[in-house]
């Protein structure tokens, strides 16, 4: 068996290393050079050839010798129109008998290189992957792997264990889109274990609502292989594990790879204890475009009485979808009695505030033709989602509507009564301190999608002023407004919410989208 490991040897020996080549091959057949090199380095040790080999090597040479004369006839001038034309039909059917030969003798070496692992030759692995033809297949992979660090930078296995990682993080995002939570899992690790950065960082989003602990090993992993992005991520878990040390570091790195998340989390942290610190970070979160950044910053501002600069990033903040920045500039341009751009901008979202100040416009005709009707209804609105002002002013205008204003206003209300019953039995009851409470309770919230908590995890900026912890979601996209139908759990998490230290608030299991029209 010795016999059959050195004749591979003698084959896969580089150029240079043997006599040379018994013909000068032309251009056509110059891609064929070191093959033939090789062989006819291995044809001289015939006494060492296993069978397979030798014979596949003695008719890709003969066979080349055949194409060549046929080429070199090609590239001389002495033929006539006919005897070139006869001539290229004869060299088109010896090159595609040359490939055909040149395929075996592929297949022969691979095979023999499929050998020498078994028998843990790795010398002769060296010269089997050298061939030309030998196609590089995962057991030559595995094998390098098995031997690390001795073909960690080898060029081949670089490069099939990069495409390897990406064909597995394809199947990772497929089967994540489909729901498929577990077999993504084992898809992002296998590619991790590739030294796979972002699969590592997607490995530890996976983790981070089930296991903090790995979570974290995942995202250091991720860390080491460049992707900067983790370490956002680290801060919330070293946050979540009471290890304050190790989350400001993480978030330091993070915000100096200009993560504007990681940058807000340290003005939360730091507001309280330092002012130039958070203020410094503050503005740079702002400068990279996280909304909540830009809303305070505006506060600030404010405050200072740069009314235009904060104008400025109240609308920028709007602009990347943060309510409560919506919310302050209509309140603002009423204020200022700005109707037409309270109006324009409050009419973007479903807020108990916006709601009562574009009904209080409709009731004095501030902006917009005076319209009552609208007004009860806006008002109506901003009642049900627990605006106690709106309520009165329910009454006071339902004193001035006249009768045919009356009858419209309650066919409204009839109508915004059937659509609330439908809300109810398809999506929940509204959410309440006494309802949500109970564990199981169907609750309907509508809100916008922010500060996300782990890959599966968000809390909700509800319409009605509170926030909520939403367990399992699926699809939603931070700043997103959502119409949902959830189950309360009973329990409380210990979070940081956008502009308030670390407070509890109430968990829901989500459930699905709930959109219920309006009938016409």
């Amino acid at each position: 068996m010795r016999l059959y490991l050195t004749g591979l040897t003698a084959l896969l020996l580089l150029s240079g290393c043997g006599s040379s080549p018994d013909i000068a091959l032309t251009p056509k057949l110059s891609h064929y050079a070191t093959a033939q090199q090789q062989c006819n380095d291995y044809l001289e040790g015939k006494d060492e050839l296993t069978n397979d080999v030798e014979h596949a090597c003695k008719q890709f040479i003969k066979r080349l010798e055949k194409t060549n004369a046929e080429a070199t006839k090609l590239d001389g001038d002495n033929l006539s129109k006919s005897e070139r034309k006869e001539t290229k039909i004869v060299f088109a059917r010896q090159t595609n008998k040359l490939q055909h030969q040149y395929a075996e003798l592929s297949k022969s070496v691979q095979e023999a290189t499929l050998a020498v692992i078994k028998k843990d030759d790795i010398e002769a692995f060296k010269k089997g992957i050298a061939f030309p033809g030998n196609t590089f297949i995962k057991p030559y992979f595995d094998y390098m792997k098995s031997k690390s660090p001795e073909f960690d930078n080898d060029p081949k296995y670089l490069t099939f264990k990069r495409k390897l990682s990406e064909k597995l993080m394809l199947k990772a995002e497929h089967s994540r889109k489909q729901g498929k939570r577990k077999k993504a899992l084992s898809y992002f690790e296998q590619a991790a274990n590739l030294d796979n950065a972002q699969a590592a960082y997607e490995t530890g989003r996976l983790y981070e609502s089930s296991d903090v602990d790995k979570a974290i090993q995942w995202h250091e992993k991720a860390v080491e292989g460049g992707e900067t992005g983790a370490y956002y991520n680290l801060g919330q878990l070293y946050s979540k594990k009471g290890k304050t040390k190790q989350a400001l570091e993480a978030y330091e790195k993070a915000a100096k790879a200009n993560s504007a998340k990681a940058q807000y989390a340290l003005y939360l942290h730091y507001k309280e204890s330092d002012e130039n610190r958070a203020v410094t970070w503050l503005h740079q979160s702002a400068d990279n475009g996280n909304a909540q950044a830009q809303y305070n910053y505006a506060l600030l501002e404010i405050e200072k009485g740069n009314t235009d600069k904060a104008i400025d990033l109240l609308q920028q903040s709007s602009q990347n979808n943060y309510m409560k920045a919506t919310v302050y500039l209509g309140k603002y341009f009423y204020e200022l009695k700005f109707y037409g751009r309270a109006i324009k901008i409050l009419s973007q979202v479903k807020n108990a505030d916006a709601f009562y100040l574009l009904g209080k416009m409709n009731e004095e005709g501030a902006g917009t033709p005076k319209d009552l009707s609208q007004a009860y209804i806006l008002y109506s609105r901003a009642s049900s989602l627990g605006d106690k002002d709106a309520t009165q002013a329910m009454k006071r205008v339902n004193l001035q509507l006249d009768k045919a204003q009356k009858e419209q206003a309650a066919k409204e209300k009839m109508k915004r009564e059937k659509m609330m019953a439908s809300m109810v039995k398809v999506c929940g009851v509204p959410p309440s301190q006494k309802i949500i409470k109970k564990r199981g309770k169907l609750i309907h919230i509508t809100g916008v999608v922010s500060a996300p908590v782990g890959r599966r995890s968000v809390i909700i900026y509800g319409d009605d002023g509170e926030d909520y912890y939403l367990l399992n979601t699926r699809g939603m996209q931070e700043n997103e407004h959502v119409d949902i139908s959830t189950k309360s759990t009973g329990s409380t998490a210990s979070v940081s919410s956008s502009d308030e230290e670390e407070s509890d608030i109430y968990q829901f299991n989500y459930l699905k989208k709930c959109i219920i029209e309006e009938e016409q």
